[in-house]
């Protein structure tokens, strides 16, 4: 039977109803999670799949077993447009005679908390869609359908009497499961996708580091920065209540809940606290309770990941815990690379990418767990640098459907996918400043560069085209104002309300690369573009003589401004970069743009030879800096160099990851690539790096970049699918070519450093 495009026989089921009151503030109250179960009996057993889409999050059980190792398993998108839906192999689980079936269900993005995010936006009020978790399964025994959900399950309560994704879990020990009632029918036609993308799985267990026993609870120090679930088994006494609160940071001996409070409520700013709304509470804390049966107890999490260095553990006494260890929990990516640098600073700082970027990808690449949102202006900083690291063809191309549900009726895009009312200066209703909307064709347009999937353009077409006509249809002096700017800049100091630098500039250059990625992906699929590049070239004239300075800088000077202007050519691209590097040298050397800016800055620089600017910055010591990022021990990277009110676990500035693939190994992908076939090798061979290599799978095959040094001998070593990939080998002007050897795909150069 085939899997996609699959019709389920069954219906949507749910539990019971629930009135959570006005304003939804009950929903705090206990609430026990639903459990359903059905009994069936199996004659003979042959291939058996079960097919199951989820809203909510679920669990499933045959015979007491579960059938994958999944967590918080629902693709969360735009419901109302498509619903995921999973097949399981589960022939292992059967048995002859009577089987039982259990479905334990959660909450997830599809029952959210009313809680205000920001004191501002209910999740309740905003996402498409939202009701009590449910579920539609059909069990496929030799391609017939043997069972199917329908008003003949039975309905009973689990053990969590609370479980929000954002706040925690609450659990009772003490409770069984008690089957009493029929399921609820919901005869919603819903459009059902099988689900392709890497599903989230545990990834790896981390042991405590520290335990400081204080007199009002146990502080647990894990030693970096996790995303993901807390394991513990203790001894208790019935009804003991057991609190386990989350941090990202602890100072003299004392948590800090600031940088990972849920939606930010309860953080104080000035004088004004940051408010969560009726029945919320009033410091949304990262919480889970366990009330405890006598003797041994355990507890893991369900339905919940939390964003967490240090836990607080009160309601118990150190000599009752049996173990504790948390697990990462995230979307199983695979690593397409494998970077190993014998500067160990260097090392650190790849590997804190990797790791604050697996930190926050869930169903899709979020920003922090404050937030937990897909923003659009996060991805276009971060795609080239996650392209080269992870395996992406398939989450990507939800990612881009995510936009494209949201898609207003005008053409917009949001600000994040799922759209859930933020849109800060956005052009209008529903959609996000122009910068953030830029997501949609540039993850095309990458997407079709490193995959080649023409069959991606060709579907996303009418939907860019709309956006893209929208946009140059709506006044421009209005249009350019629509834009956040370079977000993040340390020159603003993390207040967001400031202006960022080059704010107008950027926002004419965005309408700029909106024309830019549009063409290339119109012409790949044999569109016309003579009006579209008939509009870029006036705009670009516009943009050259509104902007250009005297003294060759464009706007306000910034390193934001020339990043963008060399991007786009508005003048010639190697004088400019010589005097954006003047810029940097006056700045300390100081990368001070935000994100957008910070990594073109990678590009460009290591594109034009000044990969020694890139590796001074990443290297620098004083504040602000990557390496002071580090020296927390976190592991992990924050959500700003400077600033108050920001998250310790945030991957926003983690685009410098892509110079390890552009600038050590040489790897540069070209603008006219398709699947990753165009590449031009031209590595910087650090004096303060003696060996460096690089394997890098592609659509093409593994490319092979290494290197090592000897004082100022180099050999450098090249594997490339040669018969796949259209390549040519730079060779900076103080390198000499002493010797160079070719073989099958095999290259090998000798170099001598004059410098």
């Amino acid at each position: 039977m085939e899997k996609s495009n699959y019709q389920f026989h069954g219906y949507w089921i749910k539990g019971t109803e629930i009135d959570y009151g006005q304003e939804d503030n009950e929903y705090y109250l206990k609430q026990p999670n639903p459990l359903m179960k059905k009994e069936f009996v199996v004659n003979e057993i042959n291939s058996s799949y079960i097919y199951i889409g989820i809203l909510g999050y679920a669990i499933v059980y045959l015979n007491g077993r579960r059938i994958s190792q999944d967590e918080l398993n629902c693709d969360w998108t735009n419901f109302k447009k498509c619903v995921y839906y999973d097949v399981y192999d589960v022939s292992q689980f059967l048995k002859i005679g009577t089987n039982i079936l259990e479905v334990e269900l959660g909450n997830g993005m599809y029952n959210p908390a009313p809680l205000k995010l920001f004191g501002k936006y209910n999740l309740r009020n905003n996402l498409a869609e939202v009701g009590q978790p449910r579920f539609i399964l059909d069990l496929v025994n030799d391609d017939k359908v043997i069972l199917t959900s329908d008003s003949s399950w039975i309905l009973g309560n689990g053990k969590r009497l609370f479980n929000n994704l954002y706040l925690g879990e609450t659990v009772d020990n003490n409770l069984e499961a008690n089957y009493y009632a029929q399921v609820q029918i919901d005869d919603c036609k819903r459009n059902l996708v099988l689900s392709e993308i890497p599903k989230i799985k545990r990834c790896g267990d981390i042991l405590p580091q520290s335990f400081i026993n204080q007199s009002d609870g146990i502080i647990v120090d894990f030693g970096k920065m996790i995303s993901g679930f807390i394991n513990f088994a203790c001894t208790a006494h019935k009804n003991q209540e057991i609190v386990l609160q989350y941090s990202e940071a602890m100072v003299d001996n004392h948590l800090v809940y600031s940088t990972c409070l849920a939606g930010s409520v309860g953080e104080r700013i000035g004088e004004h606290v940051i408010a969560g709304g009726t029945g919320a509470p009033a410091i949304a804390i990262q919480t889970d309770r366990l009330i405890c049966k006598e003797g041994y107890n355990q507890f893991t999490n369900k339905f919940t990941y939390h964003s967490f260095r240090f836990v607080r553990i009160t309601g118990i006494e150190l000599t009752q815990l049996q173990q504790i260890y948390a697990t990462y929990v995230h979307t199983d990516l695979k690593k397409i690379a494998k970077i190993t640098v014998d500067n160990q600073e260097l090392q650190q700082l790849y590997d804190a990418a990797t790791r604050t970027k697996l930190n926050n990808v869930h169903g899709t690449f979020e920003d922090c767990a404050r937030e937990r949102l897909g923003y659009g202006g996060d991805m276009v900083a971060l795609a080239t640098s996650n392209l080269y690291t992870f395996e992406l063809d398939k989450l990507y191309k939800k990612i881009i459907k995510d936009f494209r549900f949201e898609q207003t009726a005008m053409g917009g895009i949001p600000e994040t996918a799922p759209y859930m009312g933020i849109q800060s200066n956005g052009t209008a209703k529903g959609e996000g400043p122009i910068l953030w909307q830029l997501v949609y064709p540039y993850l095309v347009y990458k997407h079709y560069q490193y995959y080649g999937d023409l069959s991606l353009l060709k579907q996303e077409y009418p939907y860019l085209k709309k956006q893209l006509d929208y946009l140059l249809d709506y006044n421009l002096n209005k249009l350019v104002e629509c834009c956040l700017g370079d977000h993040g800049s340390i020159l603003i100091a993390g207040q967001f309300r400031k202006p960022t630098p080059d704010k107008l500039l950027l926002g004419y250059c965005t309408i700029l690369l909106f024309l830019r990625y549009n063409i290339l992906i119109y012409q790949a699929i044999k569109k016309d573009t003579v009006f579209y590049q008939q509009r870029y070239q006036e705009l670009k004239i516009l943009t050259i003589n509104k902007f250009k300075n005297s003294d060759g800088s464009f706007g306000e000077g910034s390193q934001s401004g020339y990043a963008f202007a060399i991007e786009l050519g508005l003048d010639d691209p190697k004088k400019l970069c010589a005097l954006f590097v003047e810029k940097v040298k006056k700045d300390d050397y100081v990368f001070n743009s935000g994100i957008f800016a910070m990594a073109l800055s990678y590009e460009i620089l290591s594109k034009y030879g000044y990969d020694e600017v890139i590796e001074n910055w990443l290297l620098r010591k004083e504040a602000p800096s990557y390496q002071q990022m580090l020296k927390s021990g976190n592991q992990v990277l924050a959500e700003l160099f400077v600033g108050e009110h920001l998250s310790l676990n945030h991957a926003m500035f983690a685009s410098y990851q892509q110079w390890y693939y552009q600038g050590l190994a040489g790897i540069k992908i070209t603008d006219q690539a398709v699947g990753f076939d165009h590449i031009v090798f031209n590595p910087y061979f650090s004096k303060k790096v003696n060996d460096f290599t690089c394997q890098l799978d592609t659509k093409q095959g593994q490319i092979t970049s290494s290197w090592h040094r000897c004082g100022h001998e180099i050999n450098w070593e090249l594997v490339v699918p040669v018969k796949k990939v259209n390549y040519q080998i730079k060779i900076n002007n103080r390198y000499q070519e002493i010797k160079r050897i070719s073989k099958n795909n095999q290259i090998i150069i000798k170099l001598i450093d004059s410098v």
